[in-house]
């Protein structure tokens, strides 16, 4: 893997929600040594994605007239910053095993180590009590003045990934 210089978690947080004219998603691209041109079209029109697999980062973008629900979304841009993936999966091929993970400092100083009840006991003072949703249960939600942080948890596998992502207004879902 080429040597990467990550941004900083408040250079991401800072991004979040962010068009990919902006000074902080330019300075985001421009650590990660990437361009518009490098973000994945997704089957699913209006979306694109960046991921690096190997270092465990991956982030998800939407077309600013998308976001803003124009009836007929042009699809070129700019992209708005929606999530933050930090991931910790396992690779699986037919010779061997491979923990993908991001090693950089994650939000909060959470651990991928760390139990759920750690990861709470962590998040509760500065963000109170998550909310528990995902098809399992499987996901803890907080809510900042600025992001969401998700976490989602593989069961006894540990924690999946961490997110940052723009708010959501769930009260309409």
């Amino acid at each position: 893997m080429k040597n990467i210089n990550f941004p900083s978690i408040e250079e991401f947080t800072s991004a979040i929600g962010k068009d990919s004219e902006s000074p902080e998603l330019k300075m985001i691209f421009s650590k990660l040594e990437i361009t518009e041109k490098d973000l994945n079209r997704l089957t699913v029109k209006g979306y694109r994605v960046w991921s690096n697999g190997e270092a465990g980062l991956q982030l998800n973008l939407e077309n600013i007239d998308f976001m803003n629900r124009l009836s007929r979304p042009r699809n070129k841009g700019p992209w708005i910053l929606t999530n933050i993936i930090f991931w910790n999966h396992l690779i699986k091929t037919k010779k061997k095993e491979t923990m993908l993970c991001y090693k950089e400092p994650l939000p909060y100083r959470l651990d991928f180590l760390m139990s759920r009840e750690k990861v709470r006991e962590t998040l509760s003072a500065p963000l109170g009590n998550p909310k528990i949703f995902g098809l399992s249960d499987n996901v803890d939600l907080w809510v900042s003045e600025t992001f969401e942080l998700r976490v989602n948890y593989a069961g006894e596998k540990g924690i999946r990934c961490i997110s940052l992502g723009i708010i959501v207004d769930r009260s309409v879902m």
